[in-house]
């Protein structure tokens, strides 16, 4: 289906640059630009992949605290120490020593999802600079970089479950949860970006 474009902005010299209207292959990645869709998209994924950095960050600079953290998870202390809860999950427990490889390779983990999700935000940038680009490149990046960010608290999510840390880190799993929630929302809006932006075509060309 072809798209109509805009020429009345182009008969009328009014003394001011005039942005060319792209042929139509490129009118919905121009759209979604003109219409602050995919300024909108791409601020909120700036914004994730920034709180996901600042979390690799802290792992780092706080590794003590986090691998305490991730110990009293693993080797399931507190439930061990409860004499009500979680009596049949206990035999899940593993030792202290496994906290610090474990939270190593998250770390890892989540510093190659950050470097994933910042190579997506640059290439929204130059497609905001030039929507010749298109939006399948910078959807293509977003899917991958989320399907990392995804997978990362999907994960702890399972392996939490496993070792019942939703009876006594209650906030540590919504946390997770909230972040989980948060990649399938940006997923969602991205990928529907396209499909948001045609209907805009002929108010923005006009």
């Amino acid at each position: 289906m072809s798209f109509p474009l805009a020429e009345s902005s182009s008969s009328v010299d009014t003394g001011q640059p005039q942005e060319r209207v792209p042929t139509n292959t490129l009118l919905t990645a121009w759209t979604a630009r003109r219409s602050g869709l995919l300024p909108l998209v791409l601020f909120l994924f700036a914004g994730v992949a920034a709180w996901l950095t600042l979390i690799a960050v802290n792992n780092i600079t706080d590794f003590g605290t986090n691998r305490v953290l991730l110990e009293r998870t693993m080797t399931m202390r507190a439930l061990i120490d409860d004499q009500v809860r979680g009596n049949g999950l206990e035999w899940r427990a593993l030792p202290a020593s496994l906290a610090t490889p474990a939270l190593i390779t998250v770390i890892v983990y989540q510093l190659g999802t950050v470097v994933l999700m910042w190579r997506a935000v640059i290439t929204g940038l130059r497609v905001l600079r030039s929507p010749r680009r298109g939006l399948a490149e910078l959807i293509r990046h977003v899917n991958h970089s989320l399907v990392a960010f995804v997978g990362l608290f999907l994960g702890f999510l399972v392996s939490g479950l496993w070792f019942g840390y939703w009876m006594h880190l209650g906030p540590v799993q919504q946390v997770h949860f909230t972040l989980l929630m948060v990649g399938a929302l940006v997923a969602l809006l991205t990928n529907l970006l396209p499909v948001a932006a045609r209907p805009l075509v002929p108010e923005v060309t006009r």
